[in-house]
């Protein structure tokens, strides 16, 4: 089932009157975003060597996200050759950003293995994970329909104040229900310092209305 699914479906009410969340989209792609920093996805390449110690970082690295997990030179070995952190580093130069190795040239011909991490699409969740993520979206969109409810009491009629600040209060804690879930399930501590989700509003793909219209 697509992600946008499962978060819809957590975020409706149980009567399924609630009709305020079509566009999930933002909130999709801030949940992705923090998973990635919590559980990015590994990518591997052979960086080619060229006659000097600066190697030019491949064409998938993200920046201001990727990090380098393992450098491996020479290739091929059993066990392979793991270099230690003090044998490389990261160079930003005037042409960008480039690995350069510490100890030694790279011949044109020979290559050096990097893992580094890079952001997950929704495709490369793990299917135990799906649920979870959802709920981190899910999480998004409660606290957009709570700070909705909260900004639209200002009424005449105190039942349609009552109504709609009860029902505020109900996302906001189901948004921090959903969030604990989340947390949960990849081993984050509610007590530990974690960057704030937030989401944009951006015009509606064709065919879906606004989450709060």
């Amino acid at each position: 089932m697509p992600l946008i699914d499962l978060v819809e479906g957590k975020v409706k009410d149980d009567s399924g009157k609630l009709d305020l969340v079509d566009d999930f989209d933002p909130a999709v792609a801030a949940a992705l975003a923090s998973y990635s920093k919590h559980r990015p996805k590994i990518k591997v390449v052979d960086l080619p060597g060229t006659a000097s110690h600066d190697l030019a970082l491949p064409a998938e690295w993200v920046a201001d996200f990727s990090t380098i997990r393992e450098v491996e030179y020479p290739l091929d070995n059993i066990p392979s050759s793991q270099l230690s952190s003090d044998a490389w580093s990261l160079y930003r130069s005037p042409a960008g950003l480039l690995l350069r190795m510490l100890e030694t040239d790279i011949d044109v011909g020979e290559s050096v293995r990097i893992s580094f991490t890079i952001m997950r699409e929704e495709a490369d969740v793990p299917a135990g994970d799906l649920d979870a993520l959802a709920c981190l979206a899910a999480a998004t969109c409660c606290e957009v329909l709570a700070t909705y409810y909260a900004q639209s009491t200002d009424s005449t009629i105190g039942a349609d104040v009552v109504n709609r600040g009860s029902k505020g209060g109900d996302y906001g804690r189901r948004a921090k229900a959903f969030r604990q879930r989340y947390m949960d399930h990849v081993g984050i501590d509610e007590n530990s310092t974690q960057p704030a989700m937030s989401t944009v509003a951006a015009k509606p793909k064709s065919g879906r209305t606004r989450l709060t219209h």
